[in-house]
């Protein structure tokens, strides 16, 4: 829901703007987007439903199975497109598609692998990550492909960057763990009483609320922000998390300090317990890396939150991308999604965080809390406050599914 940065704005805070524009659809007919043709078919498609299915990359590409060797790039933490290259690639691998195909994702944002991989935010890697993907991977693939007498590279089925040994792995069969059809399964992550995690399953049921209130929504940046700021947008998905720990509307779990590195590699899983007062609702789930609150080789990472995957389900589609439905009033239902593919390894020393909230604005619109048919075309009687209740132990034990792998 960002907006073209030559929509005239009334505030520097596109917070602030967004807010007094009202739903998706009232914010397109002040700004005009109305008038265009792509607008008018999210307009009239608002769920994933035939229409953009037959439109989808992965679906295609599996039905056509290409037979040109193909090299798949991602940031681990793109701003833009968290979804592409991965998805397609594992379509592919699923479509039994015997060209190559490889997947490499870095320390980057969008497009960071077009220019210096040093960095990003306050990250501060080992080299130039960009420079030694272009060197060692992409100039060798196309070298071998098209130009006469060059060696073969042999790439493997994922080359991906480890953020938090910093260093690149090189997998010949990716991931090793997941929820099917690898040879390992995903380790459970419980929410317990106090605010805690643990790997051991709390035998003891319970619930934490917050009050979600559409018109004081969780901002996904600190505030004042402008999706013209370069500067903020490019990196955000690495912007430490304090601040967002520190609202009433988000509730927080955290492990122990580890006393040994744990290491996830693959697609974590969030398996949600949760209801609402409302009739319909959004979760976020964040799976952060807590530093040490002193650091002494980096002064700067004392104690910050590092977001290492976070994602959104809109609580509509509990049952069907293609068909939303109400959810019944505060009844406990299970939502189970996954989140951005990790390679991450949380230190001797972090502690592991998970954050949940229900509204992340103005990078996604305002979720009414009370169903409506188009949330597009939801109108301002139709935000209502809502009490959400995350519930964790017993037999409706929220936990996050990690792709845990041995050191």
């Amino acid at each position: 829901m960002a907006g073209g940065n030559d929509i005239p704005r009334r505030d520097a805070d596109d917070y602030t703007n967004f807010l007094k524009a009202g739903s998706a659809g009232s914010f397109a007919t002040q700004a005009g987007l109305d008038q265009y043709p792509f607008w008018q078919r999210m307009h009239a498609h608002p769920a994933y439903d035939a229409f953009w299915q037959g439109q989808a990359l992965d679906k295609i590409l599996a039905q056509r199975k290409p037979t040109v060797p193909m090299l798949w790039e991602q940031g681990l933490w793109d701003q833009e497109d968290m979804w592409g290259a991965i998805h397609a690639w594992q379509a592919l691998k699923d479509a039994d598609v015997k060209a190559p195909n490889t997947l490499v994702m870095g320390p980057w944002r969008h497009s960071g692998v077009n220019y210096n991989g040093s960095t990003l935010g306050p990250l501060e890697f080992e080299g130039d990550t960009a420079h030694q993907y272009r060197r060692d991977v992409f100039r060798p693939f196309f070298d071998e492909y098209l130009k006469p007498g060059s060696a073969s590279v042999h790439l493997p089925d994922a080359i991906i960057y480890n953020t938090g040994d910093q260093k690149w792995d090189y997998y010949r069969s990716w991931p090793s763990v997941c929820e099917s059809n690898c040879t390992g399964s995903l380790t459970p992550l419980y929410l317990a009483d106090g605010h805690g995690l643990s790997f051991t399953r709390p035998t003891t049921d319970g619930a934490d609320s917050y009050v979600s209130d559409p018109a004081h929504p969780v901002p996904f940046i600190s505030r004042p922000f402008a999706f013209a700021q370069s500067s903020r947008w490019k990196p955000w998905l690495v912007q430490d998390q304090r601040e967002a720990e520190s609202r009433p509307d988000v509730v927080t779990y955290e492990t122990e300090v580890l006393d040994e590195p744990v290491r996830v590699s693959g697609v974590p899983v969030a398996d949600l317990f949760a209801a609402t007062s409302g009739t319909d609702s959004d979760w976020v789930v964040k799976l952060i890396d807590v530093q040490p609150s002193m650091t002494p080789d980096d002064p700067k990472m004392g104690g910050y939150e590092l977001p290492v995957s976070m994602d959104i389900f809109r609580g509509r589609y509990r049952k069907d991308f293609a068909k939303p439905e109400a959810l019944q009033p505060d009844a406990t239902l299970h939502y189970h999604f996954t989140l951005p593919a990790v390679n991450h390894v949380f230190a001797k020393g972090h502690r592991i965080m998970v954050q949940i909230q229900s509204s992340w604005f103005p990078l996604y619109d305002r979720n009414p809390q009370k169903f409506v048919p188009n949330i597009f075309d939801a109108k301002p009687a139709d935000y209502t406050v809502a009490t959400q209740s995350i519930h964790h132990g017993g037999k409706e034990a929220t936990s996050i599914l990690l792709p845990v792998v041995k050191q």
